[in-house]
């Protein structure tokens, strides 16, 4: 059960990262704008996503790369969800809420990684 878990985990952030590449453009638009080079920061990031995925589904450094997809959740949370949510954007609200569930399902995989 444990593994099925994670592949369900890790396969949506191996197609948002995957995503990432595919529309790399539109998605730059994201990025905010005191942030140099999005088109450079949404091809690291879908590269990140694909990683963590690949490392969660194979047991290969889990601890670190959810780790680290924690941090970067909360990084997405703080500079791209908070403000809009914060002004009262619901759209924002629920992808802040998606995301901070996400961070602590993040957290309890790097918990339970045994590496």
């Amino acid at each position: 059960m444990k593994k099925i878990g994670k592949i369900v985990y890790a396969v949506p952030f191996a197609i948002f990262g995957l995503f990432h590449f595919l529309s790399a453009p539109a998605m730059s638009g994201m990025v905010p704008s005191y942030i140099p080079f999005p088109i450079v920061w949404v091809y690291l990031i879908g590269l990140a996503l694909i990683a963590a995925a690949v490392s969660i589904i194979t047991g290969i450094k889990t601890h670190l790369a959810a780790t680290l997809l924690a941090v970067l959740l909360g990084i997405f949370i703080v500079l791209i969800h908070l403000p809009g949510a914060v002004a009262g954007n619901q759209m924002s609200t629920v992808t802040f809420l998606k995301d901070l569930s996400l961070l602590g399902a993040a957290l309890l995989v790097a918990g339970s990684a045994k590496d």
